[in-house]
């Protein structure tokens, strides 16, 4: 007889315990505070934490591994595609905050002189992703210059490009949370404070059964920051999906540690340092430099 263990349960911890509640979270967001919080509420009961290595948050929700997710949208997501209200046709979603975008490039090239990066300083750089990822940039573009972009070489993932640019073979621009996730001593991250920010939202399926549901609404409470006494699980109206309670009003929650809040107003030293640097910047390039055409 073999007496090897046998695989966990997809919802099993770390430990081997059979989770209440299974929580995923894609690459850059740090729910851990929240982990914390809602074991502190729910003494005796098992949350088991699901990293995940990839964006592919529908699988591990259609295959029972997680009982809730959470995910990012596209800064410019497709209507009837991946936009928020195709997703509620099919799961529960609550919008937590918005993320900005950086642009991820080598410590040594010249945009570092600048505090933030415009969409305008990327028009000449060779970026590491679709065109349609930034459509911000692409407004900017003469049509030729976009007709001669070289195709992309093979990217699966945030840490591929990454990679690449480590490798001078251009720019790429990702949220905030995933450049500080995938950080290098050779590269370096600046806001682009005019390109759209990047929604993360908690989504979980609409046919849990009655006990996981009850616990991923206590996970919400936690998240959106309500009290213990008015929590789902002590009597309250559940979520709505546009994060509000019934019958109240919606509080904004902090991001986790790591995601970038929308700043209010101009940044600091995006004055006339940034427009001194961006003077230097523009006088110092040469043709054939690293990361452009």
């Amino acid at each position: 007889m073999d007496d090897a263990p046998g695989p966990l349960h997809p919802t099993d911890d770390d430990a081997g315990r059979a989770a209440d509640l299974a929580v995923a979270f894609v690459p850059g967001v740090m729910p851990g505070k929240w982990f914390f919080r809602w074991r502190d509420r729910n003494r005796g009961r098992v949350l088991a934490e699901r990293p995940l290595e990839t964006d592919a948050w529908r699988e591990e929700l259609e295959a029972g591994r997680a009982h809730a997710c959470f995910v990012r949208l596209p800064a410019h997501p497709r209507a009837g595609a991946d936009d928020l209200a195709t997703l509620r046709r099919q799961f529960r979603a609550v919008e937590l905050y918005a993320e900005q975008q950086v642009v991820v490039l080598p410590r040594e090239h010249e945009l570092t002189l600048l505090d933030e990066v415009p969409v305008a300083e990327l028009v000449d750089e060779v970026l590491l992703q679709e065109p349609a990822t930034l459509p911000e940039r692409e407004r900017l573009r003469s049509p030729e210059a976009a007709a001669a972009d070289a195709p992309l070489p093979p990217i699966r993932h945030a840490r591929d490009a990454i990679e690449l640019v480590a490798a001078g073979l251009g720019l790429v621009v990702v949220p905030m949370s995933v450049a500080r996730l995938h950080h290098r001593k050779d590269l370096a991250h600046r806001v682009v404070p005019d390109a759209a920010t990047v929604p993360v939202l908690l989504v979980w399926p609409q046919d849990l059964p009655e006990e996981q549901e009850e616990l991923v609404q206590d996970f919400v409470g936690v998240v959106r920051g309500r009290g213990l006494n008015s929590s789902r699980g002590a009597g309250t109206a559940p979520a709505r999906e546009d994060g509000t309670a019934a019958g109240g009003k919606g509080r904004t929650t902090a991001p986790s540690r790591g995601a970038a809040r929308v700043p209010r107003g101009p940044a600091r030293g995006a004055g006339g340092r940034a427009g001194g640097a961006r003077g230097g910047a523009r006088g110092g390039r040469r043709s054939g430099g690293r990361g452009r055409r």
